[in-house]
């Protein structure tokens, strides 16, 4: 089926209904399957659905009149436990794609261990989203929203055009991500100049990160929430933003790789009884070469993005939408009679 092309013209209200609407129908079209527990890829579809529909409604707050049960609070309660479930999946398949094949002999019974209780943790995980997701709270946090999307209101805001509050909406979260204090993990600070430690120096960097990964972990979060929001108005720039949105990409996946192996540390420290270094050698090994394989993709990145010049490149390109053609100006005039006709209710 071939997708309409954007009205640039659309309304803010309009536009985030379009939104909340497509990610709503993507958590709900993976329930079935989540529940039915036979493969891991639903589960990871309906996280990230309840993701982006929590970053939706946080980003078109000021145009929405949404249920009061429907809040950022009540979808992040069911986002968690869609999340500690799906962690145990991608730890179980990191355990044995990437490293029970390598272990030694004397190693593998430890091993087994390590993975009979990550099965079990795995399964006492999943009850508890089984009566999450069979539980009256998401019952009705999921009829609420469909209530709001057959028949949606508006605040005074949501008539605005999106194209001109766009830098508005975005520049905020740049800016906020900008002076996250993630950015400055593995640096030193002279006469107000920041240097990256020396990728030589790995015992220093590898104390940074023993000190400051939930700082790394909160950065990933962020990046990931406007990632997220920029995705939602891609359409609304050139083909430079479509590039920033995928460094943005970048830098998510490798925080990512980070927090997997801290979650890795975590577990495997409560679950083997002695030093990982003597039960599991190999496992240990691999882990400490994976810290320096991490500095080396992750301060390529870290550099480019402290630079000042890249950074005002970024709030530039974000005040400059494309511009309203005279057919995208008709098209807008037709979606606004249809918008009118199916909202009715505006509310300030």
């Amino acid at each position: 089926m071939k997708t309409q092309p954007l009205d640039l013209s659309i309304k803010l209200g309009d536009y985030g209904y379009q939104i909340i609407r497509e990610n709503f129908q993507r958590f709900v079209d993976q329930e079935a399957a989540v529940l039915k527990d036979k493969d891991p890829e639903p589960l990871h579809q309906m996280r990230v659905g309840m993701r982006r529909l929590r970053t939706a409604v946080q980003v078109f707050s000021t145009a929405i009149a949404l249920p009061k049960v429907v809040s950022d609070g009540s979808i992040g309660k069911i986002a968690k436990r869609l999340g500690k479930t799906r962690d145990l999946d991608v730890l179980q398949y990191e355990l044995v794609t990437h490293y029970q094949p390598l272990l030694q002999r004397p190693e593998r019974s430890n091993f087994d261990e390590v993975l009979k209780h990550l099965q079990q943790t795995r399964g006492e995980s999943f009850l508890h989203l089984q009566e999450t997701l069979n539980g009256d709270r998401y019952h009705k946090l999921k009829q609420a929203i469909q209530v709001w999307i057959d028949q949606p209101t508006f605040t005074l805001m949501g008539a605005l055009s999106v194209r001109e509050i766009l830098p508005d909406l975005l520049l905020p979260l740049i800016c906020q991500l900008f002076l996250h204090p993630g950015w400055l993990v593995g640096t030193t600070i002279q006469a107000g100049k920041v240097t990256l430690l020396s990728i030589e120096n790995s015992a220093e960097l590898n104390l940074q990160l023993e000190q400051f990964s939930d700082v790394l972990h909160d950065l990933r979060k962020q990046m990931k929430g406007v990632r997220y929001q920029a995705e939602f108005f891609s359409d609304f720039y050139e083909a430079s933003y479509l590039q920033r949105i995928e460094e943005f990409r970048t830098i998510q996946d490798v925080l990512g790789q980070l927090q997997d192996h801290e979650v890795l540390l975590q577990f495997l420290a409560s679950t083997l009884k002695g030093d990982l270094s003597t039960v599991l050698p190999t496992v240990n090994q691999i882990l400490q070469q994976q810290q320096a394989t991490f500095w080396q993709t992750w301060q390529p990145l870290q550099q480019h993005y402290l630079c000042s010049d890249v950074r005002q490149s970024l709030r530039s390109l974000l005040t400059t939408p494309r511009q309203l053609t005279p057919a995208s100006s008709q098209t807008g005039k037709r979606a606004a009679k249809t918008a009118k006709q199916l909202h009715k209710t505006v509310e300030i």
